[in-house]
């Protein structure tokens, strides 16, 4: 959506939100008005009066929150009158009390009103982020249909951590999905380490079951390289964090590359959720025997990277994710059943495929972490280079 309809629309919702929030406001300072007028003296109900600015700022803003209180302030007078309390005695107290409740209740919309402003703008950077960062995939890559999409968390503005890319070595379609741990600006680092690190890699030629390992490499020199550079300028400051970052940043990873006319699929799971591959209506988990450790960790394994190999037949369609559509709950605490549903799903074409998915797990429940997918379908037909 363009900046302006998008501003536009953030400015009609803020006004939709006050006039209701003032209208429901002002139904309730007439009732109250006339049961403490109409009750006698007995009835003082007057006091509800003063909670309502207070109630408004957690759902409006300053200005709204104001005109509750302008209204509110001749109604509180109205009821101090009317139980006798309009005396020298007891009205400046009465009235300094609701204009400090009130000028307290305005500056805490303001507060809300700007915080909410500050995410907004948070969450519109963290997207225009990772669309810079995560480019859409081509819809074509060799003998391969392909659909990438990027889903952000409900619960975070910040930038997270996953990841994908697609690349050719040698003629063969590649492609990555990974997740690195943690959020934020630190963890955007190491995306665009891994990232740069498997583009170079395809460049080189590095074979499936190296590229793991080459990967590790990579982050890890850079992580360091990041360290020497801040105990060169001195910052100590930021010593104790690279040091920590070295020693715990991690990324889980799955690495496909396609064989031939699309027949044969080879992966590399590097502690990451297991690749789906649909079929005539099924939806079939691709386990690793021998899953290696996550990236940043290698080197704490010496077994040999394992490679995998799968057949898919012509029209087939391989999902990969990130834990985020796995681990998605509903509000009873039931996860996404994404093998099952995706089954049904599996004549579809790449780019449908995510998009049911992302409408279905909007339905299902709210995001607490980022999601990214990528599908690969084997054309049933080569076509023409």
């Amino acid at each position: 959506m363009p900046p302006v309809d998008a501003q536009r629309r953030e400015s009609e919702e803020l006004w939709r939100g006050p006039g209701a929030v003032v209208a429901l406001a002002v139904v309730i300072l007439v009732l109250v008005l006339a049961v403490d007028v109409l009750g006698g003296y007995r009835i003082r109900l007057g006091g509800i009066m003063l909670a309502l600015p207070a109630l408004a700022a957690v759902f409006t803003g300053p200005r709204a929150v104001a005109v509750i209180a302008a209204v509110m302030m001749p109604a509180y007078v109205v009821t101090l009158a009317e139980n006798h309390r309009l005396t020298l005695a007891d009205a400046p107290v009465a009235i300094a009390t609701a204009v400090v409740i009130s000028a307290a209740a305005v500056g805490a919309a303001s507060v809300r009103e700007r915080r909410a402003r500050q995410l907004a703008q948070s969450r519109r950077v963290t997207a225009q982020t990772q669309q810079t960062l995560l480019r859409p995939l081509p819809p074509r890559l060799g003998p391969m249909e392909i659909s990438s999409s990027y889903l952000a968390s409900d619960a975070e503005s910040t930038i997270g951590g996953d990841l994908y890319a697609c690349a050719m070595v040698d003629g063969r379609p590649r492609v990555i999905v990974g997740d690195v741990q943690g959020k934020g600006l630190a963890t955007l680092e190491v995306v665009l380490f891994v990232l740069n690190a498997f583009r170079r890699a395809a460049r080189q030629g590095v074979a499936l079951h190296d590229l793991p390992g080459f990967l590790d490499d990579a982050v890890r020199r850079e992580l360091t390289l990041a360290w020497d550079l801040a105990q060169e300028s001195g910052d100590v400051t930021q010593e104790p964090e690279m040091g920590r970052r070295i020693q715990e940043s991690f990324v889980t990873a799955v690495v496909v590359e396609v064989v031939g006319e699309g027949d044969e699929v080879r992966l590399v799971n590097c502690g990451h959720p297991t690749p789906l591959l649909l079929h005539a209506g099924t939806a079939r988990e691709l386990p690793a025997p021998k899953p290696s450790l996550p990236i940043g960790l290698l080197g704490l394994d010496t077994t040999p990277v394992h490679v995998e190999s799968h057949r898919m037949e012509p029209g087939d369609t391989l999902l990969l994710y990130t834990d985020g559509l796995a681990e998605a709950r509903d509000g009873s605490g039931e996860f996404y059943p994404l093998a099952e549903r995706v089954g049904h799903w599996a004549d579809q074409s790449p780019k449908t495929l995510l998009d049911t998915i992302q409408t279905d797990l909007r339905r299902h429940a709210l995001l607490d972490d980022d999601v990214a997918m990528v599908t690969l379908r084997r054309c049933a037909t080569r076509q023409a280079e």
